[in-house]
């Protein structure tokens, strides 16, 4: 027999007649319930007192089953704990990476695009310049083309990347580089050039992004973690490579990454035996110009702060013999004015 207490009431109940069930959303509600002449009634035991309290004045097999129960109840509470645990890390794993990409952006992506093989490399700016190529005017044959080329293929000898240079006709100042070695030089950049040297400076300095791995640092940053695993993986038939085509169209690298590109590109300049004169003159020239007409800075930010950096750097270099850039200079700007100015 059992006595039990409710709304002012007391009830005799069987034992063998009362049914014990748990509910509420973590299992913690204790419902006991039995049929009385006017139907169904029910107790709540409220708190973990409580049912112990209600276990030791139980008939042994009413106190019995509340063990078992009990028993059972705290194995789905620890399974429903760690259920709950196991949630909380799967919905918070996701912005802790993204906290710590935002974090850690630059040595995670500089990470990521170290691990990425040449023949990797080559792989995806192939894929880039496929992408890209469509929105390119591309000048594909004639003097100026050739000369881009030419000078090109000098100021890069002894690299690992196997650059190949492509002229697109438009009036902005500027031009890219793609991971693998594709350089996209825009014909407004050319007509600011005034000599053969001031071209293989900036062809030079393109070709130091890709050397440093800059562009596939930034684009790795850009995309985010899952560029960076596809990277590490080398799985470049992902998804996730669809946009760069207008990443690396706009790209912006930091005063950093140009001050260090700048450094590569006198090295390359000495190793090519170009005088490093070209490439000073040239930013020299086109920061004067940087307020009415952002041009190359869109892309290439700059200040005299840089400016006055790389004067230190070409000043401090060890003097070494220049070999002429055989190009017939006047000639190549008579074929660049015969094409159209878009």
């Amino acid at each position: 027999m059992l006595v039990v207490q409710g709304k002012g009431h007391w009830f005799t109940i069987q034992g063998d007649r009362l049914s014990l069930k748990t509910g509420g959303f973590d299992g913690r509600q204790w419902l006991l319930s039995w049929y009385t002449p006017s139907g169904l009634a029910t107790a709540m035991l409220q708190g973990e007192d409580a049912v112990d309290a209600f276990i030791k004045l139980a008939p042994s097999a009413v106190s019995e089953e509340l063990r078992r129960v009990r028993r059972a109840h705290g194995k789905r509470g620890r399974r429903f704990r760690w259920g709950m645990a196991l949630l909380a890390l799967f919905i918070l794993v996701p912005v802790l990476a993204l906290g710590l990409f935002w974090i850690f952006g630059d040595e995670v992506s500089h990470w990521a695009a170290d691990r990425v093989s040449q023949e990797q490399k080559d792989r995806l700016g192939e894929l880039a310049f496929e992408q890209m190529r469509p929105s390119l005017n591309l000048v594909e044959r004639g003097e100026v083309r050739e000369t881009v080329e030419f000078i090109g293929v000098r100021v890069t000898t002894g690299s690992r990347n196997r650059y190949v240079f492509h002229v697109a006709d438009a009036p902005e100042v500027n031009a890219f580089a793609l991971p693998g070695g594709h350089v996209v030089v825009y014909t407004g950049l050319l007509r600011a050039t005034q000599s053969a040297n001031e071209l293989a400076a900036v062809l030079a300095h393109e070709a130091s992004h890709v050397e440093k791995r800059h562009t596939l640092r930034n684009l790795i940053h850009t995309l985010g973690w899952r560029a960076v695993l596809a990277a590490a993986l080398g799985d470049f038939s992902n998804g996730i490579w669809g946009g760069m085509a207008a990443q690396l169209g706009s790209m912006r690298y930091s005063r950093d990454l140009e001050r260090e590109a700048d450094g590569e590109a006198l090295i390359m300049l000495r190793r090519a035996g170009v005088s490093p004169n070209g490439l000073l003159s040239f930013f020299e020239r086109m920061a004067e110009h940087q307020t009415a007409d952002p041009g190359i800075w869109a892309t290439h930010p700059s200040s005299q702060e840089r400016i006055a950096a790389l004067r230190k750097q070409t000043a401090l270099l060890a003097p070494y013999p220049n070999r002429t850039i055989t190009v017939d200079w006047p000639r190549f700007e008579r074929a660049l004015a015969q094409l159209p100015v878009n």
